[in-house]
């Protein structure tokens, strides 16, 4: 299973170039032959993590909800493209509305194989939908990347009138989970 975690701020280069975080690279490569052949136990420095070539992996970059880019793996995308085909393809569906939706993701959706150092060449026009100039937060989000203008996710963020303290107390997993149900006696 891929987990991909974090927040790192990086610098979009005069080519579009976005570095994809050493962590999630390692946790792609934890999706390979190459790691499975070294019974579990890699580090940056091991022999087969040093042959792994970040040049062999593809993303999917595509429009996500409030103004962020969705960066999936290819193996990712692929299994969410074939969910969203079998709704809202053309075998799946006969309302306009939902057929347009998948059409425009489809289309949306550029496939970028990171360069020797690990970047990815981010679209214009995906940068522009963004609202990303010269600086990008990119956030681990289970299985995919997001990329943000770090403007638009500090406003996102604060824009909520809960803190986060309260969220995680609404929301957090491990409270939920370890808590009694309400009025149980």
């Amino acid at each position: 299973m891929l987990l991909i975690t974090g927040k790192y701020q990086f610098t979009v280069d005069a080519k579009r170039r976005v570095n994809i975080p050493a962590p999630a690279m390692l946790e792609l490569f934890k999706q390979t032959q190459a790691y499975a052949e070294t019974g579990g136990v890699v580090t940056k420095d091991s022999e087969a993590f040093k042959r792994f070539k970040e040049s062999d992996v593809t993303f999917h970059i595509t429009r996500g909800p409030n103004d962020c880019l969705f960066v999936y793996p290819r193996d990712v995308f692929m299994e969410k493209a074939a969910r969203l085909n079998s709704h809202f393809g053309s075998r799946g569906t006969q309302d306009d509305e939902e057929r347009r939706y998948f059409l425009e993701t489809m289309a949306d959706a550029m496939p970028v194989r990171c360069d020797q150092q690990g970047r990815v060449t981010v679209p214009g026009e995906h940068l522009d939908y963004a609202g990303i100039e010269s600086q990008v937060l990119v956030i681990g989000a289970f299985d995919h990347l997001e990329f943000w203008s770090p403007e638009l996710y500090d406003t996102f963020i604060s824009g909520s009138k809960v803190s986060p303290q309260d969220r995680v107390k609404k929301f957090g997993w491990a409270e939920r989970d370890a808590r009694p149900p309400e009025n149980s006696q």
